[in-house]
């Protein structure tokens, strides 16, 4: 098999949850016998006057290619650019793929799947489904635009609500102009079931969507619970990922500033580290607000900003507990893989894929989405009965390792009954 994985970024550059899964997948395959395998990924907008293409590969990896391409159509993730249409269209049959397996349309273009179909109609073609943005037009977090209330079901109508400048008959269209590229596809996979069934409800057949987890690296030896200091217990929190407005960090920040309001003896030793990237990249409100709360809370909660992926592991092993407090849906979230690759209990929100993930009482604990103040009450709880940790140390689920997910793949590649009639 020759595999060609197309992703919205590469991780040295965007450290992102889909970009990460992307390429562990790629050096997955590579490492499989009998697979010579390929990895596209977006870098940014045009630069071709210094490299005269849009392609060209990384510090010398030639099965590793980044592409620069002009902004996307915003509502309907199209590739305006013939000189990246062209560029790709070349690059497919100098490498003449079996498998094109795209782990996200942002950045690249729906065009894409198009040109892969029409250079060989008996490619492969996989979409890895990462989160809404077909259904959801507001950055597909399937959130209210003006009350960020959650959202169960989209319509042009609905839509419409929510962008009146758009209006109904342009969602309609943008409906129909995804959808006529879906039909190119063979095969669709959903890392959550929560997200297979909202994309089910939106139109696409439930024969052709598959739920298969993200693999993660598998973590050696089994992290030990962090060792602790005479009469201490097990309070250190920590937050790891993007710092958006959807992410919950206000939520979680405030609930530390709760708990100011509880006996000082129940809070004793209870600290945050927030492990969080992109903050100045927020508009200026959520960055004061953040200010302000980490002002509020600085004995408590330290700031340690962005981290490289290799120091993943040290991190997670100096807290007892990951925070995923996002108030969106979700779809599988890999800080929530790595928490439990690295045997780290989670407290995340009662919603979609986190509650999907985390199995109460098994693998961590819920607590009603953007309510900090039940949030503080679930962390005081938790910290109070130690044993609460030691039997979710025993019993928490490990996830899919990258062989696993790769061994997976390489089936589902092969598996012709899944093939569309082209």
């Amino acid at each position: 098999n020759k595999v060609l994985i197309v992703a919205h970024g590469h991780p040295e550059m965007s450290s992102g949850g889909g970009e990460t899964a992307a390429y562990l997948l790629f050096r997955g395959l590579k490492q499989a016998e009998g697979v010579k395998a390929s990895f596209l990924a977006w870098t940014g907008h045009a630069d071709r006057e210094r490299t005269g293409t849009p392609f060209s590969t990384l510090r010398g990896r030639a099965d590793e290619i980044l592409f620069y391409g002009d902004p996307l159509d915003p509502l309907l993730f199209s590739q305006g650019s013939s000189v990246v249409l062209d560029g790709f269209a070349n690059l497919l049959q100098r490498l003449d793929p079996d498998v094109v397996h795209f782990h996200h349309y942002a950045n690249v273009g729906l065009e894409l799947i198009a040109i892969a179909r029409r250079i060989n109609p008996r490619i492969r073609i996989i979409v890895t489904l990462h989160e809404y943005l077909a259904i959801c037009h507001n950055d597909g977090q399937m959130l209210k635009t003006v009350t960020s209330m959650l959202c169960h079901i989209s319509s042009p109508h609905d839509c419409a609500r929510c962008f009146r400048d758009i209006g109904a008959a342009n969602f309609f269209l943008r409906e129909s102009f995804i959808k006529s590229h879906f039909e190119k596809v063979d095969l669709f996979i959903s890392p959550s079931e929560f997200l297979r069934q909202r994309y089910i409800v939106w139109g696409l057949p439930a024969w052709q969507v598959i739920t298969l987890d993200n693999g993660t690296e598998p973590v050696r030896p089994a992290p030990a619970p962090r060792p602790l200091a005479t009469g201490e217990r097990r309070g250190a929190f920590g937050f790891f990922g993007q710092i958006t407005p959807y992410k919950g960090l206000i939520t979680l920040l405030t609930a530390f500033d709760h708990l100011s309001q509880f006996p000082v003896e129940e809070t004793a030793g209870i600290r945050l580290t927030v492990h969080g990237a992109y903050l100045e990249l927020n508009q200026p409100p959520l960055v004061e607000a953040v200010k302000r709360l980490l002002a509020r809370t600085a004995q408590r909660v330290h700031f340690a900003g962005a981290y490289p992926a290799h120091d993943r592991q040290r991190l997670m092993a100096a807290v007892d507990w990951v925070v995923v407090p996002s108030i969106w849906w979700e779809n599988s979230p890999m800080v929530i893989q790595e928490a439990f690759a690295n045997r780290r209990p989670v407290i995340c929100s009662n919603i979609g894929g986190m509650a999907e993930k985390v199995r109460w009482g098994k693998d961590g604990f819920h607590f009603p989405v953007g309510n900090p103040f039940e949030l503080a009450a679930l962390i005081v709880q938790v910290v109070a009965d130690p044993s609460l940790w030691d039997g979710l140390y025993n019993t928490m689920r490990q996830p899919m390792t990258i062989g696993e997910s790769v061994a997976r793949h390489l089936e589902l590649y092969r598996d012709r009954s899944f093939a569309v009639a082209h």
